[in-house]
């Protein structure tokens, strides 16, 4: 049927979002100067490497977002409706990362240029300015409300393995909220593994609305 090829579509690109995530964020502190930043983060984002380094960030994130409504294709008529309302407030969380990685990849290094000072740890377009700072707490919120709410339906109706479910709920909050690298990189694993799980289980089952509905 053409929907589970929709389904198992948006599973594998699910898949090669999560893993291009870890790789993205796992090359940042090879080929960036991270341990610099905090006192000179501006040179970071003009660093020849930036550009490259986190338009794979940017690309996985796209991933991301059209491949998770798969996960709820996949059972759609068995969800409730917290897992209704746990697609939609994860989908506008993704969105909202999706476009902070935008603009961090290319307007940031722009911006850089002409005004370095703008780009600074408490720079207006990093943290200095409450439009920003809502935009970074909205997207990490968002995140991670949905995936908490998704993940308890599934749990509850069964719909998946429970570990990569766990690994999402706990991840995703983790990863979207965090602010030190290593407590980030710790959510960043859990959500990636969990998305990559998942998405394994859609790329297995071939008859998946057959099934269901049999």
């Amino acid at each position: 049927m053409r929907i589970n090829r929709i389904i198992k579509t948006e599973g594998l690109l699910s898949l090669i979002g999560a893993l291009g995530l870890l790789i993205w964020w796992f090359s940042m502190p090879i080929f960036l100067p991270i341990a610099d930043s905090s006192d000179n983060f501006q040179n970071l984002i003009l660093d020849n490497n930036w550009v490259q380094i986190n338009i794979i960030g940017l690309i996985s994130t796209i991933l991301l977002t059209v491949g998770f409504p798969g996960f709820y294709l996949k059972n759609h008529e068995k969800f409730n409706k917290l897992g209704f309302y746990g697609l939609v407030i994860a989908s506008m969380g993704l969105i909202l990362f999706t476009s902070i990685q935008y603009y961090e990849t290319l307007l940031w290094p722009a911006a850089a240029k002409i005004n370095p000072e703008l780009l600074q740890v408490k720079g207006a377009l990093v943290s200095g300015d409450l439009g920003v700072v809502a935009g970074l707490i909205s997207s990490g919120a968002l995140l991670g409300i949905g995936y908490i709410l998704f993940g308890v339906s599934a749990l509850q109706t069964n719909l998946y393995p429970k570990i990569p479910l766990w690994f999402l709920i706990i991840g995703a909050p983790v990863f979207g909220n965090g602010i030190a690298f290593p407590i980030r990189t710790i959510g960043l694993l859990l959500f990636c593994v969990g998305t990559i799980w998942l998405s394994r289980s859609i790329q297995k089952n071939e008859n998946i609305i057959a099934h269901n509905n049999a």
